[in-house]
């Protein structure tokens, strides 16, 4: 009874570990800023999953701000420190479920996505849209090599 009472007594302050979870929050709401708005991938695979990894990151760190700034102002049930032990269990599961995810499921992702593009490298568009199609060449009028080769072109 006496780790419950702990959870649930009310405690305005933070402490050394409260402030350190704190600050984690911040860092992780920027870190899902940075992945979602700023970082580039060139595998359509591991972008999404960047992007998805961001917007999770930025949601729970702001749901972290927001469960220390209403412990901080001291709210009523809300100053308890049973809400920073279930967000640090919610997130303890989110970053297990990206391991497990980047391990196992992503790889496969990007061999999909490499075997239906070519090459690994090769930038595409994000949607599965088809790229824009080439400019067609004019056809060649100063030469009889450059004639025969585009009514090859044209043959095939």
């Amino acid at each position: 009874m006496g780790f419950f009472s702990y959870l649930t007594t009310a405690a305005p302050q933070f402490g050394p570990l409260a402030w350190i979870f704190f600050l984690l929050q911040i860092l992780g709401g920027g870190g899902g800023a940075y992945l979602y708005f700023m970082h580039t991938e060139r595998n359509p695979a591991r972008h999404a999953f960047f992007r998805q990894l961001g917007i999770a990151l930025m949601i729970l760190g702001g749901v972290g701000v927001l469960i220390g700034i209403l412990r901080l102002l001291n709210v009523p049930t809300l100053n308890q420190r049973l809400w920073f032990w279930i967000q640090a269990v919610v997130e303890l599961g989110v970053a297990g479920y990206v391991f497990y995810y980047m391990r196992s499921v992503l790889p496969g992702l990007e061999r999909s996505a490499v075997s239906r593009g070519g090459k690994p490298g090769a930038s595409r568009p994000v949607g599965g849209g088809n790229p824009a199609p080439a400019t067609p060449r004019p056809t060649a009028t100063t030469g009889r090599r450059d004639a025969r080769r585009d009514r090859k072109r044209k043959a095939k």
